[in-house]
């Protein structure tokens, strides 16, 4: 009876979920088939990474530099780097558009629940900044995995972590000097260099899913971008860059994500009265 139970309806919906799911987005099914794409070509010596054809040898040149500049920036944020992404640079918008839902934003990230990662970059993804935020993004699903993310883990705190590592946002000086991608010293001054002069901020509560983040009009999306990276960046400054991987390695272990978010930042502030009590 069980198996027939199995055989008439479970086995027909595992077969028809993926399907009904790459039917709802073509563009994830094409990142499936990049590596058979006409048009597209693997990067020399660099895995997973895919270049439309329309590239010049310059602008190959600079991808390569900055892939690599991004994967060292996440490998020391996070202590290690285990996200496995594909990555896709369309230099034309016409063929960013096939990959990226709506074809805005200078990259976007596509990840699914059987594990498989994809981070678009567009005509303006030739930069460090862009393929580290997407990087952070995929290092994120990495550990946790897509269904985890999608529950667990508000969108204020993925985005705003990602633009931790993200310099045309936020001050490097937060966890780190400047790297080498950087042309200038940013002023310790500079921990929230939006481009755009933005006024009223918006709650945490109103930005904890996709939906509500990306959800208003391109004022209300500035706003929970800066909401989140000046939230992130007060909790980063105070638990330290060793408080990304312990909040992300209790949450693999089932911890609920605000109550570890609060712990990690009661137990620094525990730890900075003691210190301070012993100094007097």
């Amino acid at each position: 009876m069980r198996g027939n139970v199995f055989l008439r309806y479970v086995l027909p919906a595992l077969i028809a979920l993926p399907i009904g799911f790459l039917m709802l987005y073509p563009q994830l099914l094409r990142c499936m088939r990049i590596a058979d794409t006409n048009g597209y070509q693997a990067l020399p010596g660099l895995p997973n990474v895919y270049v439309n054809q329309s590239a010049t040898t310059h602008q190959q040149r600079q991808f390569r530099r900055h892939v690599l500049t991004a994967r060292d920036r996440i490998r020391r944020f996070w202590g290690d780097r285990r996200g496995q992404a594909t990555l896709i640079y369309c230099p034309k918008q016409a063929d960013y558009e096939q990959y990226c839902a709506g074809g805005e934003g200078a990259g976007c990230s596509i990840g699914t629940p059987w594990g498989d990662a994809y981070l678009i970059l567009g005509p303006d993804g030739n930069n460090a900044d862009v393929i580290a935020h997407e990087l952070c993004h995929d290092e994120l699903f990495a550990r946790l995995g897509w269904w985890r993310v999608k529950r667990q883990i508000p969108q204020w705190f993925n985005e705003g972590l990602a633009l931790m590592v993200d310099y045309r946002f936020s001050s490097p000086l937060t966890w780190e000097q400047p790297d080498s991608s950087l042309q200038y010293q940013l002023p310790r001054n500079t921990l929230n260099p939006m481009p755009h002069a933005l006024h009223s901020m918006l709650k945490l509560a109103d930005l904890e899913t996709t939906r509500d983040f990306f959800g208003g009009d391109y004022r209300h999306t500035m706003l929970a971008y800066q909401t989140s990276a000046e939230e992130v960046t007060r909790w980063l400054a105070l638990v330290g860059r060793s408080g990304v991987p312990a909040l992300t390695n209790a949450i693999a272990e089932g911890k609920p994500f605000a109550d570890t978010y609060q712990r990690l930042e009661r137990e620094k502030r525990s730890a900075q009265k003691r210190n301070g009590k012993r100094n007097l």
